[in-house]
């Protein structure tokens, strides 16, 4: 019977952790710490106003964030790439995570 209770035991720690097994160092890069963030709109205010909302989340979590932005005219819309450079990858990770919230 205590075999049972084994095996049970074995079940469900695969499901909780879904059957996967990952090594950290396989999903995290050390040197990856630039996040690249497009915006398009019709016009270069409405474009200017959605990545000032993730460049002020990023500076106000992570003080030390490098912010590069790059504007640029493509059939008749304004294209905006934000560069955000974390001082390591464990900040770019959190601030990924975070987004959903901005």
């Amino acid at each position: 019977m205590s075999q049972e209770i084994k095996n049970t035991t074995q079940e469900a720690d695969v499901c909780e952790a879904c059957g996967t097994i990952v090594e950290l160092g396989s999903v995290i890069a050390e040197d990856d710490t630039v996040l690249v963030l497009p915006f398009t709109g019709p016009d270069k205010p409405s474009v200017e106003a959605l990545a000032d909302k993730y460049i002020t989340a990023a500076k106000n979590r992570f003080e030390t964030v490098e912010v590069s932005v790059a504007f640029e005219e493509v059939n008749n819309a304004i294209e905006s790439k934000v560069s955000l450079k974390f001082e390591c990858t464990a900040e770019k990770l959190i601030f990924e995570m975070g987004m959903s919230a901005i």
